[in-house]
Formats: structure tokens, sequence, C-alpha cells
């Protein structure tokens, strides 16, 4: 049984989502570092880079490689023809900063529903007046992140 070098791993993970828009699948993952699906999927559970990259808890894909989500969220984050899941608020201007160019996110007002657009500059702060609100204090977000 071949081991993956979990920085590889890693590296691999965030190179498919900035190319793609979504972490690389078990099988993907097993074809590009030449081992069984088992051992991918076994190697993603071991990761150990404090919760940058978790899997999901039935089905053991990636599901969220912070700052991005492997599903579908309220926070779209398109840089030309790419286009991502961000996982909050937060993590939109994280998207920005990693794919290191201005992206345009969409989303809406959880207050009252309005569609909001914004650019997110990697490189100057947002100067937009608006509120981000989070429901649970931030040092119990991973007790259920998926709520969270």
């Amino acid at each position: 049984m071949a081991d993956i070098d979990p920085v590889a791993l890693r590296v691999f993970v965030y190179n498919e989502l900035l190319d793609r828009g979504m972490p690389p699948r078990i099988t993907e993952i097993a074809v590009h570092f030449r081992v069984a699906p088992n051992e991918a999927r076994r190697a993603l559970a071991e990761l150990r880079i404090g919760k940058t990259i978790l899997v999901h808890p039935q089905s053991g894909e990636v599901w969220m490689a912070g700052p991005f989500s492997a599903t579908e969220t309220p926070y779209r984050v398109t840089l030309g023809h790419r286009q991502w899941w961000a996982n909050c608020a937060w993590d939109m201007f994280g998207i920005a900063t990693i794919a290191r160019a201005m992206v345009r996110v969409d989303t809406h007002c959880t207050d009252c529903g309005d569609p909001m657009n914004l650019v997110c500059d990697p490189d100057v702060p947002p100067n937009d007046r608006g509120v981000v609100h989070f429901l649970v204090p931030a040092r119990r977000w991973y007790e259920n992140i998926g709520f969270t």
C-alpha cells in the first residue's frame, strides 16, 4: 500500500479547485497518485492540516477545502469562466486571495433576500458598507461545520 504525501494531496486538491471549480473526486485522486480508490479515501480522511480540507461524513469525498465548498452555497464566486462556491461570506474574500485576482460574488442579503453583487479585490479591503452576521460564535464553528 503506497502512501500519498499529504502536502502533495493538498496541492492537488487546491490546484483542481482553482482550475475546475470543484475538488477532485476520490477516483481522480486515485488515478493521479496511482493508488487504489480506498487508499485515496484513507489519505483524504487522514489529512491533518488543521481544518483546511474536510471530507463529507457519509461519502468521504472532499466537502470543503477552505475557503471553497464542494457544494452549492449562497456565495457564488466568479473569475472569468471559472466559478466556485464559498463556504460563507468570510470565505468569499478568501477565494479572491487564493485566486490572486479580483472576483465577482453573487449572493443575497440574508435579512431581506435582496440580491447582492460584490467585487472582491485581494489587495484592497472591502469599502462597501455591510454587515456579516454569524449565527454561531467562532469558537463553536467546527462543532457542526455543515450548519455554520
